[in-house]
């Protein structure tokens, strides 16, 4: 079977939805946001989700917004809710990767609306966050707390295995100074610090950062005088 791509029509991406048109709801769009086509993803507040993780309805119908932001808003029509869509007939925004298509679908996926697909976005599997997995909560001035694990992982939150990304462990937050941390490289996506210490009693947070990646902040941890 052939499927034309060539510009969607109202409610064209629409497989299957609930009895007696359930799945759809009125809704007023905020102007200014100039033609959005059938198809379109929208976010809760009925803007466009532009990277697509955010969406949580589509839009039924084209509907013009117009381009002054100060209008009234327009009304229009939305599958929120139990329902199947098409993934190819669905309006991405220009650019997006199949990564954030991908993610769009999960979002989608939270409101009842089910993505189906020809041939279903590969993910990239490329580093985008860092999460810790292991953190002492409590230790002792000057001694050395247990290992401090952090993972490299994907937009999905699956761990990057071939990742060697250096990883910088950081005081966030505290009024001694941290020993032992600093700059690692990641073997297999994970980066373990084992020596690392606290200087004087109180309650401090860690930070892990690293180039183009998300950073990520510890649980508290509470330092004893030595």
């Amino acid at each position: 079977m052939e499927i034309s791509l060539a510009g969607t029509r109202t409610g064209e991406f629409l497989l299957s939805e609930a009895s007696g048109e359930r799945s759809r709801e009125l809704i007023r769009i905020p102007a200014g946001q100039g033609m959005l086509a059938a198809g379109t993803l929208l976010k809760a507040d009925n803007t466009i989700a532009v990277n697509g993780a955010d969406a949580v309805k589509v839009l039924y119908g084209p509907v013009d917004t117009g381009t002054d932001t100060g209008a009234l808003a327009v009304k229009g029509a939305a599958v929120a809710r139990d329902a199947e869509v098409f993934g190819e007939k669905l309006a991405w925004a220009s650019g997006m990767t199949a990564d954030q298509k991908l993610l769009a679908a999960v979002s989608l996926a939270e409101s009842g609306i089910i993505t189906r697909w020809m041939e279903t976005p590969i993910a990239s599997g490329a580093a985008h966050h860092l999460v810790f997995v292991d953190t002492p909560l409590v230790g002792k001035a000057g001694e050395v707390l247990g290992p401090i694990v952090a993972h490299v992982k994907d937009v999905f939150g699956a761990l990057v295995t071939g990742s060697t990304v250096s990883v910088t462990l950081a005081k966030a937050s505290g009024t001694g100074n941290l020993a032992g941390g600093g700059a690692k490289a990641a073997v297999g996506g994970v980066i373990t610090w084992d020596a690392a210490s606290l200087s004087a009693a109180g309650e401090y947070t860690l930070k892990v950062t690293a180039t183009d990646l998300t950073e990520a902040t510890s649980d508290t941890i509470t330092i004893d005088a030595a």
